[in-house]
């Protein structure tokens, strides 16, 4: 089933993964589908994550915008093909579908957020970054651009995005 999903989320989107279409393409009844997952948002999500698995781990460098620009650049190959569209898709049903919202929460944004907090955190240890920093505006900062960039269209995603990101956000936060 995950793997008709997720043909059908490469052949034509999240249009196209319909709950039908799902069971059709995998040989089973649309109550079997139900019985496993309550929308075709967390259908969906699932076939996404068996299709496109990516980590959310950093490298310890001991350099913050070392460790940040990897990240950051590792997110935006990710988003740069079909796997981007799909997920631009998947943020955008997820503001109707609360289950599928849910999903996205807690198994891509908040493990990433995880990683990213901690690599902050030791930064401030180092004395790379100043005490009191609120880790959670600066992960908003430092990937919002990204996310929105990926859902509007109005700009590409490029490896200079990571450059230019954590450049600015490291100007207004780093230690002196």
């Amino acid at each position: 089933m995950l793997e008709a999903a997720a043909d059908l989320l490469d052949e034509g989107g999240l249009a196209a993964a319909t709950i039908a279409a799902i069971a059709a393409r995998a040989g089973v009844s649309k109550v079997t589908i139900y019985k496993w997952w309550p929308t075709r948002g967390a259908v969906a999500i699932d076939a996404y994550f068996h299709r496109y698995r990516q980590t959310g781990t950093f490298a310890d460098t001991g350099d913050i915008r070392t460790d940040l620009t990897g990240q950051i650049r590792v997110l935006i190959r990710a988003f740069r093909g079909r796997a981007g569209r799909i997920m631009a898709e998947l943020v955008g049903q997820a503001q109707t579908d609360e289950v599928l919202a849910e999903a996205l929460r807690t198994r891509w944004i908040e493990p990433r957020r995880a990683a990213t907090a901690e690599v902050l955190r030791r930064a401030v240890d180092r004395g790379e970054l100043r005490h009191g920093l609120d880790i959670a505006i600066v992960m908003d900062q430092l990937y919002g651009p990204v996310y929105y960039r990926l859902t509007m269209g109005h700009e590409s995603l490029t490896p200079a995005l990571a450059d230019a990101l954590v450049t600015s956000l490291l100007d207004g936060i780093r230690a002196r």
